[in-house]
């Protein structure tokens, strides 16, 4: 609800357009972790036909398409669990510098785990954010006295989180 795919979509985005990164590749994690799952999701963003049965086997094959890409963003959305991107087959650090992994959480131990080098928070949206973020979607101008009256309710109820908005 507060904007962390959206978010980092538009960061994939705007990376891939501004020629940043060679490829970009995002891929849901939620929950229960499916380590083949995921392996799928990246092999199927680049076009890779992961045919090992293990998922050692299948990590190592990943890990050596991922490596020959020059620059790649790989996004990790929902992700509720430290991860071993070893075991996935996703490299790090000095295994490629020029691979940079973006993680999404709500949880913050995850990154702590994950010894992410930097943290970006998003917060709740301020009444006034939350006020003009409705009255733009919903078409309700100042003038309209009910109609803001009713916003104030439901921004209320919405605890300032943008989707609910």
């Amino acid at each position: 609800g507060m904007g962390k795919t959206t978010l980092a979509k538009a960061v994939g985005n705007t990376t891939k357009e501004q020629k940043i990164f060679d490829e970009v590749i995002m891929v849901g994690v939620s929950q229960v972790v499916n380590i083949m799952s995921l392996q799928d999701q990246i092999a199927d963003s680049l076009s890779l036909k992961l045919e090992e049965k293990s998922e050692l086997g299948r990590a190592k094959r990943l890990s050596l398409r991922l490596k020959s890409e020059n620059k790649i963003l790989l996004i990790l959305d929902d992700v509720w669990t430290k991860l071993d991107l070893r075991t996935i087959g996703i490299p790090f650090g000095d295994e490629h510098i020029g691979c940079k992994i973006l993680i999404t959480t709500r949880v913050e131990r995850v990154c702590i785990a994950m010894e992410c080098k930097q943290k970006v928070q998003l917060n709740v949206l301020n009444q006034k954010e939350g006020m003009d973020l409705f009255k733009k979607h919903a078409r309700v101008g100042d003038d309209s006295t009910v109609l803001s009256d009713v916003a104030k309710r439901v921004l209320k109820k919405c605890n300032g989180l943008p989707l609910a908005l």
